[in-house]
C-alpha cells in the first residue's frame, strides 16, 4: 500500500469519527431539552394543582361577578378539559330587578384558556374567555326600568385571588368572545320585541378604561307587515368600555357591512357615552332600486337611486327614547343634501321634527331614476328645502321651498318651457307661494311668455301677479284675488291690462284653457249648437260655474275687432251670478275708448243678419247718398269716432243700457234701451246724427236732425232672430247725443290707470 493511500484512509476514519460524536451530542441534547420541558410542564401541573381547585375557583367566580353585577349569578360546575382549559357548565346571570328569576344573561357553556408558564410567578393568564350560544335578555318594565345592572369592577386589569392553600394568585384576562350569541330586548310598556341573532364577538386583549379592538358579526330579524327581514352586518373597530363607566363609553372607527341589498353597505361608525350617546356614522350605500324594498313593502313604486355616501351626527336621551339628528349629509351624483331631525318615542304616539334641503338636482336625470316622472318630461335643475314633522300620529309639511332653475316640463297639459323662480309651502300646503322671473306657458294654442309673475294661496284665498309678460306676442300685466276659493260662493276680481286687445283673440285665449281644463277633468256642457244665435247660445252654455262673483278691471293701449277698432280702452265690471245659462247674472259694466274706427258696415250686414237689421238704416242712407241727395263721407266703410262708452246694468240676464254713446267727426250716435241675453230678445233706440252737411237736394224732416245735419233714429225690438225696425222722428238726434255725452259714465277708470302705472307683487 503506498503511503498517498494510507493517508487518505486515516483521513476517512477521523471524518466519520466526527459526525459520529456529533449526532451524540445533538441526541443528548433534544432529550435533555425533551425532559426539561416535561419537568417543566409537569412542575406547572403541580402548581396548577396547587393553586387550583375547581369548586374553589367556581364559588370565586361566581362570588365576584354577584359582586360585580349585584344579581344571582350559577355555575353548574367547572371541569378541566384539556391541561390548559377549562369549562364552566350551566352558566347564568339571573335578573332580580325587573322579570324576576328569568336569566338577565346565560350560556350553554363558558371555555377559558389561559397559559401554563405564567403559572410559576403565581400568575393566571387568561388568553381567551368564550361564551357559547349565550342569550343576554334586556327587559324594560311597565315604569321604564331596565333590567341592565350597574357594573361595579376595579380599573385594574388583573386581580388577586387566594387560593385553597392560602397563597394569592395573580388573575388577569386578554381576549373575550361572545359566539352564535342571541341579544333580546323586550319592552313591557310597548308590548314590543326586538332580537340581534347569530352574534359573533372577539375582543382582543380588552382593557375597560382604554380602547381595545373588536370584531362581530351578527343578524338583525325584523317583522313587515307579514314578512321577515334578515340584515347581515359584519365589522371592526375599537371600543372603550371606560372600566364599565357608560358615561365614558367610547367606539372608534368601527368599520362594518351591512347585507341589505345585493351589495353591503359599508359602515363607519363612532360612539360616545351610552347614558346619552353621541354617535358619527359614515355610511357608503350601493345603488339600489325599487324592487330592493319589497321586502318592506310589496307596492313600492318603480324607482332607482346611485351609489352615495351618507353621513349622520346626532344624539340619543331619554333613555335612548330622544333622538336629536344635529347633521346628516348625503352625495350621490348631483345630490347634495343635508338634514337635521328630532325624533321623541316618550310620546304616544311618537313624534319627529325632520328638516332638509338640497343643491341644484339635475331633473332630467331623476325623472330617469324614478320612472313616475317620465311623463312630466323634466329638464332643468332645482333645489329642495323641506321640513316635516310628525304628531298625533300624522305627517305634516309646515315647509316646503323649491328653486327653480331653467326648468321644463309638461304640467297636467301645460307645457312649460325655461321656468325660473320659487315655489313655497307652508302649513301643509294650506299656505302657498309661487313666483318666476322668466319662463313660458302653452295652453293649447295660446302662449304665455317672458312670465315675471308671483302668487299667493293664504287662508283660502288667492293672489297671483303677472307683474309683465306677453300672451301671444302681445305685452301682458294682470292681477287675480280670489276669496274664499273653497266656497260655492267665492269672490274673483281681476285686472288686466294687454298692450293691444283683441276681444275675439282674447275669447279664444279663455277656449284654450277650457280645452286644457276639458282634459284633465271632463266639464259637462250642452253640446256645441249651430244657427243664426250659435254664437250667443254656445258663449251663455259654456261660461265656467267657478265665477259666480266676477269684478275687475281690463285696459288696454289699443283694441280691435271686426266691427269697431280704437285706443285707449278701459273697462270695469261687477258680476255676480256669471254662470252657465246668464239666468242669474246681475251687476254692472262701464267701458270706454277714444279715436277709433267703426269697420265695413255694409260688408258686416251681408255676412251677419242681426248687424243687417241694425245697420238697415245706414244701408238706406247709403242708398241715398248713391242717387246724389247728400254726401256724409264713407259711412259704410271705415269711420272714425272721437269717443266711444257704455255704461249698462243687468239683472237676472236682462241687460239694461243706462248711457251708450259715440263721438266723432262723421258720425255720432247714441244707443237706449235694453237686452236680454236669456230670452234672446230686445228693445233699443239708435240716434245717430252726420256731421257731414249735404251738398245737393234735399233730406226728408225726419231724416234730419233741429241742425239741419242728416240724422237717423229707429227702433230695433222683438226677437234676437226676428227682429222688428221701427224708424222715429230724428230731430232731437243731437240734443239727446249731448245729453248723453253731459252724463258720461259712472268711472273716471282711475284703477285703471293706478293698474297700469303701478308694480304689484305677491308677499311671501
Amino acid at each position: 500500500m503506498t503511503a498517498r493511500k494510507k493517508k487518505k484512509n486515516k483521513k476517512t476514519f477521523w471524518l466519520f469519527r466526527f459526525i459520529g460524536a456529533c449526532c451524540a451530542l445533538t441526541l443528548r441534547t433534544v432529550l435533555f431539552t425533551v425532559m426539561f420541558v416535561l419537568c417543566l410542564l409537569a412542575v406547572c401541573w403541580v402548581l396548577f394543582i396547587k393553586f387550583f381547585n375547581a369548586q374553589y375557583v367556581s364559588e370565586e367566580i361566581t362570588h365576584q361577578l354577584q359582586m360585580a353585577l349585584n344579581r344571582p349569578v350559577i355555575i353548574s360546575s367547572m371541569d378541566l378539559k384539556f391541561f390548559n382549559t377549562l369549562e364552566l357548565k350551566g352558566f347564568s346571570i339571573l335578573d332580580s330587578e325587573v322579570a324576576h328569576g328569568e336569566s338577565l344573561v346565560a350560556a350553554e357553556s363558558v371555555f377559558v384558556h389561559f397559559k401554563l408558564l405564567p403559572l410559576l410567578d403565581r400568575q393566571l393568564v387568561i388568553d381567551e374567555v368564550t361564551f357559547n350560544r349565550p342569550r343576554i335578555n334586556i327587559v324594560r318594565g311597565a315604569d321604564g326600568h331596565h333590567n341592565v345592572p350597574e357594573v361595579k369592577i376595579s380599573s385594574a386589569q388583573s386581580h388577586v385571588y387566594r387560593s385553597s392553600g392560602g397563597q394569592n394568585l395573580t388573575v388577569s384576562v386578554e381576549d373575550w368572545t361572545i359566539k352564535d350569541g342571541v341579544f333580546s330586548y323586550k319592552d313591557l310598556q310597548n308590548q314590543t320585541t326586538h332580537a340581534v341573532y347569530g352574534v359573533n364577538l372577539h375582543f382582543e386583549r380588552l382593557r375597560f378604561n382604554e380602547l381595545s379592538r373588536f370584531q362581530m358579526e351578527f343578524v338583525l330579524r325584523n317583522k313587515w307587515q307579514n314578512n321577515i327581514s334578515d340584515i347581515d352586518i359584519k365589522g371592526t373597530g375599537h371600543v372603550n368600555f371606560a372600566n364599565f363607566n357608560w358615561k365614558d363609553f367610547a367606539l372608534r372607527s368601527l368599520r362594518a357591512q351591512v347585507f341589505v341589498f345585493r351589495k353591503p353597505i359599508s359602515l363607519t361608525v363612532d360612539l360616545d357615552n351610552l347614558y346619552t350617546p353621541y354617535f358619527n356614522i359614515r355610511a357608503q350605500v350601493p345603488a339600489f332600486e325599487g324592487k330592493d324594498l319589497s321586502l318592506f313593502k310589496d307596492d313600492w313604486a318603480e324607482f332607482y337611486l346611485p351609489q352615495s355616501s351618507m353621513g349622520l351626527k346626532g344624539v340619543l336621551t331619554n333613555g335612548y327614547r330622544t333622538l336629536k339628528l344635529n347633521e346628516a349629509l348625503i352625495l350621490a351624483d348631483d345630490v347634495n343634501l343635508t338634514a337635521s331631525a328630532q325624533a321623541d318615542f316618550t310620546q304616544k304616539p311618537w313624534t319627529a321634527d325632520i328638516s332638509f334641503s338640497t343643491d341644484p338636482l339635475d331633473l332630467a336625470a331623476w325623472s330617469k331614476n324614478y320612472p313616475r316622472l317620465s311623463p312630466y318630461k323634466l329638464t332643468g335643475k332645482s333645489a329642495f328645502d323641506v321640513h316635516i314633522v310628525r304628531q298625533n300620529d300624522k305627517w305634516t309639511l309646515p315647509k316646503l321651498e323649491i328653486a327653480l332653475q331653467d326648468v321644463s316640463g309638461l304640467f297636467y297639459h301645460f307645457p312649460v318651457e325655461s321656468v325660473s323662480g320659487e315655489f313655497a309651502a307652508k302649513d301643509n300646503f294650506a299656505d302657498l307661494y309661487a313666483s318666476t322671473t322668466s319662463g313660458k306657458v302653452t295652453v293649447d294654442r295660446s302662449t304665455f311668455d317672458k312670465l315675471k309673475l308671483s302668487g299667493t294661496y293664504r287662508k283660502g284665498n288667492v293672489y297671483a301677479d303677472i307683474a309683465s309678460g306677453e300672451l301671444n306676442g302681445v305685452p301682458l300685466k294682470m292681477n287675480l284675488s280670489i276669496n274664499r276659493l273653497k266656497s260655492s260662493n267665492r269672490r274673483i276680481r281681476t285686472n288686466i291690462y294687454l298692450k293691444h286687445f283683441d276681444p275675439m283673440a282674447f275669447i279664444e285665449v279663455v277656449r284654450d284653457f277650457v280645452t286644457v281644463i276639458g282634459k284633465i277633468k271632463p266639464i259637462k256642457s250642452k253640446p256645441k249648437v249651430t244657427g243664426k244665435l250659435a254664437w250667443l247660445e254656445n258663449f251663455r252654455d259654456r261660461l265656467p260655474k267657478f265665477m259666480p262673483n266676477f269684478a275687475g278691471t281690463l285696459s288696454a293701449d289699443t283694441f280691435s275687432s271686426e266691427v269697431i277698432s280704437g285706443n285707449s280702452f278701459y273697462a270695469e265690471f261687477d258680476f255676480k251670478g256669471l254662470l252657465p245659462g246668464m239666468k242669474r247674472l246681475d251687476g254692472t259694466l262701464d267701458a270706454q275708448m277714444q279715436d277709433g274706427v267703426i269697420h265695413q258696415m255694409e260688408k258686416l250686414a251681408e255676412e251677419q243678419k242681426a248687424l243687417n237689421i241694425t245697420f238697415t238704416p245706414f244701408i238706406l242712407m247709403h242708398r241715398m247718398e248713391r242717387a246724389g241727395s247728400f254726401k256724409v263721407g264713407q259711412v259704410l266703410r271705415d269711420v272714425p269716432y272721437e269717443e266711444l262708452a257704455i255704461s249698462a246694468d243687468f239683472a237676472g240676464g236682462h241687460m239694461t243700457i243706462n248711457n251708450a254713446y259715440t263721438q266723432g267727426p262723421t258720425i255720432s250716435a247714441l244707443v237706449q234701451g235694453w237686452v236680454n241675453w236669456v230670452e234672446e230678445n230686445f228693445d233699443i233706440i239708435i240716434w245717430t246724427m252726420f256731421n257731414n252737411t249735404s251738398r245737393s237736394g234735399a233730406l226728408a224732416e225726419n231724416l234730419t236732425d233741429e241742425s239741419g245735419n242728416p240724422a237717423l233714429a229707429f227702433k230695433v225690438s222683438s226677437s234676437m232672430l226676428k227682429p222688428k225696425l221701427e224708424m222715429l222722428r230724428a230731430k232731437q238726434t243731437g240734443v239727446q247725443i249731448e245729453a248723453a255725452r253731459q252724463r258720461g259714465l259712472r268711472t273716471d277708470f282711475k284703477t285703471n290707470r293706478d293698474f297700469i302705472k303701478g308694480d304689484f307683487h305677491a308677499k311671501k
